[in-house]
Formats: structure tokens, sequence, C-alpha cells
């Protein structure tokens, strides 16, 4: 009788062992699942800034061209700084 139940207890050991096993597969199969939609989430964010970066850097190399500059100076009425135009300005701190 007692190695029946030697066998009975092995048997539930053996079949608990086997579902803790299962149920953590599952589990990290869903953690890993989760992972991987983060990261793709992440890198769409990425794509999107470094995208929204190369825009805004050529909107900036636009804006400060010397071609567009010299077209505004010269639509506003201004050219290069004469003699004696030039003022520098000092702050509070500077003139110490």
């Amino acid at each position: 009788m007692s190695g029946l139940k030697g066998s009975v207890l092995a048997f539930f050991c053996a079949i608990s062992g086997v579902l803790l096993l299962s149920l953590s597969s599952v589990w990290l199969n869903i953690e890993r699942m989760d992972l991987a939609y983060d990261v793709n989430k992440l890198e769409k964010e990425l794509g999107s800034r470094t995208a929204l970066a190369s825009k805004l850097e050529l909107e900036r190399n636009n804006l400060i061209s010397p071609y567009r500059l010299k077209r505004l100076a010269a639509t506003y009425g201004l050219g290069p700084v004469g003699p004696g135009q030039m003022r520098l300005m000092t702050g509070p701190d500077q003139g110490k």
C-alpha cells in the first residue's frame, strides 16, 4: 500500500510540475508579446521624431541661408554696416 501512495504522490507532483511549467511558459510568452509591442511602438516614435528633426533642420538651414537673408535685407532696405553705425551693447554684468 505504501508503494501505491508513493506512486500517486509522485504522479501528482509530476502533474503539478508540468502545470507550473506550462503556466510559466504562457506567462512568459504574454510578457514577450507585450515587450515586442512596446519596442515596436518606440521604434515608430523614434522614426517619427527623426523625420521631424530632419525636417526642422532643413527648415532652419533654409531660414538662415545667405541668399534668403540677402534678399530679405534688400526688401527692407538694409545693407552692410557703415563706419560708426555699430554699437556694442554691454549688460550690467559686462560693464564691471
